[in-house]
């Protein structure tokens, strides 16, 4: 029952959000009534109303003005509520609601005498109860001059504007509070996409301006602070930003927000110019965004001297010129990169700057901040899309340099191998013919050669398959049993759970370790066989090759005579041990053992070799 309770009172009050929706759209639609009004424009400022009500005949219709503002006019205007006078009667207050002016004044009688109240955008501006809407100026019958006429006195600094476009309308405190408590259908539309540009402005500064500080990537901090000046110049109004930073509307918080808008331009042309390299990439374009940028530096510099000596005119001028400026360079650079584009990351630009500058325009022209909210939010996102684009780019690029590092590493390593094992082999050859065996030499001669040619054709690729490895192993130790009268044997062995022709491992990787098991293993071995076992085999995702000897060991072999000189150091083991700590894995990839008996005694050497299987 409870339940069923409040499901109903939230139905009711569900309803009642509905209703008051439809209320406040149709009271606005009633409410929206023009009041007609009248327009003395002048450039005396010493003129008093009191002057003016003497001979109301000088106030003229608002379409007989056909030029537009002009910051240094001053503009009376003369509101008509003759049609409204039996409904304002009803209601002791008023409000008067219009856009904001640069500097306005509203009239009453006081003591029978004529009072100014200043109400203007640089002055006491009226409360603002609500987001969107001010609660207005509040009139009643003092504000009435001649029992029918409000007095308003405009200075319009903001841009030129044409005096027939204004309005004025009045509510009373009801209607008011209705507007200001309750948001229409057309409210919504209004605020929904400003709070999502919020949102974008605020999730992609933060990251940002963050990816900023870690990297320290200049690109990131002039693209930062354009989102922020973005969101600074497009909210103001809707978040009160300058009660928040100036402690209210002021002619110095309204100067910062019009050069915010420089300010913009200027951040957008250095991003493009760390973004894109142009210095390296693009010289021509980067001479022109170099002039473009001084350009607006200087704006910037005298707007703030205009809004200081309050030359307005000059102030409109300047910012007309710079979105002139900016227009052309926008268009006639995306043209230029379209025909000049040396990666996608020019498209980025084009792509972003088009929809923002449709969405400039759109404001501009149309009087709608949803445009350029719009444009710019697209924008945002795109630009954001091209960072990220050439994050990975780069990020690919920096692991292809670092793979090619790493082959050019091993192949400068392998390099060292050949003449190392081509020279042992030559030795071999040279005590051959010393001893005038020349039946083993040519012998030799014939399988040296076939494993030399194998070795060069080879030394294109850091890899062979672990068949061929196999195939010149067994060369070699051919060609060494040969060498030393058959003192040894050897095997090799596979795993069958191995494929040997689709497994890659290091070129020659195993060779000098086989080596050194013959020539300080085996050879100072005077008793019993030599052996030297090689074997393949998988574990987990690795290869395991282990090179096995039952010679005299390491110890013994130090101590011990050898046909290399024993002060002498193994460069090929040397270089291999390089080539296994250059794969870079987690894992040991290099295993020694020592094997001894029981008593100690030394039973050989095993070699472990650890190789990741890709």
């Amino acid at each position: 029952m409870a339940k069923n309770f409040k499901k109903t009172l939230g139905f009711v009050a569900l309803l009642q959000c509905f209703i008051a929706f439809g209320q406040h759209d149709k009271i606005l639609s009633k409410v929206g009534q023009i009041l007609p009004y009248k327009v003395l424009k002048t450039s005396d400022e010493n003129v008093t109303l009191e002057q003016l009500l003497v001979d109301v005949s000088a106030f003229k219709s608002p379409s007989t003005i056909t030029e537009k503002t002009k910051p240094s006019s001053i503009y009376w205007i003369q509101i008509d509520l003759t049609k409204e006078l039996n409904t304002i009667s009803t209601d002791s207050t008023w409000y008067l609601r219009f856009r904001q002016y640069g500097y306005t004044s509203i009239f009453y009688s006081e003591n029978n005498s004529v009072k100014e109240k200043k109400i203007g955008r640089f002055e006491n501006q009226p409360e603002r109860n609500s987001i969107l809407y001010s609660q207005g100026i509040p009139f009643n019958e003092s504000y009435i001059f001649n029992d029918k006429y409000i007095y308003l006195k405009i200075r319009r600094v903001a841009f030129f504007d044409n005096v027939s476009n204004w309005r004025f309308y009045y509510y009373n405190k009801l209607k008011i509070d209705l507007i200001q408590n309750f948001y229409s259908h057309r409210d919504l539309n209004r605020l929904i996409p400003i709070y999502l540009f919020t949102g974008i402005c605020l999730v992609m500064f933060l990251l940002t301006i963050m990816y900023y500080f870690y990297s320290k990537r200049t690109e990131f901090l002039f693209y930062a602070l354009y989102i922020l000046f973005l969101f600074l110049y497009l909210t103001p109004d809707i978040f009160r930003l300058y009660d928040t930073f100036f402690g209210g509307m002021n002619l110095f918080s309204y100067a910062f927000f019009q050069i915010s808008q420089v300010i913009i331009n200027l951040c957008y042309i250095l991003y493009i110019i760390y973004y894109l390299n142009t210095k390296v990439e693009y010289p021509k374009l980067h001479v022109a965004l170099k002039i473009i940028a001084t350009m607006l530096v200087g704006i910037i510099i005298l707007d703030a001297l205009c809004f200081a000596t309050k030359s307005f005119s000059m102030h409109i001028y300047l910012l007309d010129i710079e979105r002139l400026i900016m227009s052309l360079f926008g268009l006639s650079g995306m043209i230029y990169l379209l025909i000049k584009a040396k990666s996608k990351l020019a498209y980025f630009i084009v792509i972003g700057s088009f929809l923002y500058m449709i969405g400039a325009l759109g404001m501009l022209f149309l009087q709608e901040r949803i445009y350029m909210i719009t444009g710019a939010s697209l924008e945002i996102l795109i630009f954001a899309a091209g960072l990220t684009y050439k994050l990975q780019q780069e990020n690919k690029e920096r692991l292809q340099f670092q793979e090619e590092a790493f082959l050019n590493k091993t192949k400068a390593l392998r390099a060292q191998i050949n003449p190392h094992f081509i020279f042992n082999s030559l030795s071999s050859i040279q005590h051959l013919v010393i001893k005038n065996d020349k039946v083993s030499t040519l012998k030799y001669l014939s399988k040296f050669s076939r494993l030399t040619r194998n070795i060069l054709e080879s030394s294109i690729e850091t890899n062979a398959l672990l068949s061929d490895e196999i195939k010149m192993l067994q060369d070699y130790l051919e060609l060494e049993s040969l060498r030393f009268d058959n003192a040894f044997t050897y095997t090799i062995s596979c795993d069958d759970t191995i494929d040997a022709n689709a497994i890659e491992i290091p070129f020659m990787i195993l060779q000098p370790f086989v080596e050194n098991a013959i020539i300080h293993g085996l050879l100072p071995k005077h008793q019993g066989p030599k052996n030297i076992d090689i074997t393949f085999r998988a574990q987990d995702d690795l290869l395991i090759c282990e090179v096995d000897d039952n010679g005299v060991g390491r110890t013994a072999s130090n101590n011990k005579q050898h046909i290399h000189k024993r002060d002498k150091k193994s460069r090929g083991l040397e270089v291999t041990k390089q080539r296994l700590d250059a794969l870079k894995t987690d894992i040991n990839t290099l295993d020694i053992i020592d094997k001894k008996d029981k008593n100690g005694a030394s039973l050989g050497t095993t070699i472990i070799v650890k190789i990741p299987l890709k």
